[in-house]
């Protein structure tokens, strides 16, 4: 339902309920009536907005966009997490070093590529796959009988900024605590206007009940 071809495809849509899929913790910053939703990894997600997308291609291409990203965070913790990650997914996760990320992918057992993402490693008990679309935490619990693991969702969601402006953005935003040193696939904990974020390569992670707003980012770029 988010796989758009042709800018014509906005204006193929249809009413679904509100209650068949997560909110958005930000609809109230993205929300107008000229709003498209998609739905992704059971999240509901602005697509379009009504902007002109020349006008926001370029803004992407010369300064910088926040989007509201509906990838899903997927925590899973126990003393069996690295035997069952490195049972489910592809990469040998006893490689990952702790305040990393490493793209990885989970396969049938015939070798069919069923999932894609990002694990990262917080530590040897604890780890978070950052899945894309799809039935994932569901397929993980089907998959964990034997392991002394718990999965769950962290009800956390993601915002991405992209272009050549980030890296400032974040400068200020963060006091100096996020800079050109901040490596590529590195991931930690900063406090950002009073709430904690988990930051991967400007990729946020956001807890829920923190209540983070896009105009607070917004007002710095």
């Amino acid at each position: 339902m988010g796989n758009l071809q042709e800018l014509s495809d906005l204006k193929k849509t249809v009413k679904i309920s509100e209650r068949r899929f997560e909110e958005s913790p930000f609809i109230e910053r993205t929300n107008n009536p000229n709003m498209v939703r998609g739905v992704y990894a059971g999240r509901y997600f602005p697509m379009s907005i009504g902007e002109d997308p020349i006008e926001k291609y370029w803004l992407l291409r010369q300064k910088a966009l926040i989007f509201d990203v509906p990838e899903k965070p997927i925590e899973i913790t126990g003393p069996d997490s690295l035997k069952f990650l490195n049972k489910v997914l592809t990469r040998d996760v006893s490689t990952v070093k702790e305040g990393r990320g490493y793209y990885s992918l989970a396969c049938t057992p015939q070798g069919g590529i069923f999932m894609d993402g990002v694990i990262f490693k917080f530590n040897e008990n604890k780890y978070w796959y950052v899945q894309a679309d799809g039935p994932f935490e569901e397929w993980l619990l089907a998959h964990s009988s034997n392991f002394d693991v718990k999965i769950c969702d962290p009800k956390s969601r993601v915002l991405q900024i992209q272009g050549p402006a980030s890296i400032d953005i974040m400068k200020k935003a963060s006091n100096g605590k996020i800079d050109e040193n901040f490596k590529y696939y590195r991931c930690g904990f900063l406090i950002l206007a009073d709430k904690i974020f988990l930051f991967q390569e400007l990729v946020l992670l956001m807890n829920l009940v923190l209540k983070f707003t896009l105009m607070d980012l917004k007002l710095i770029i």
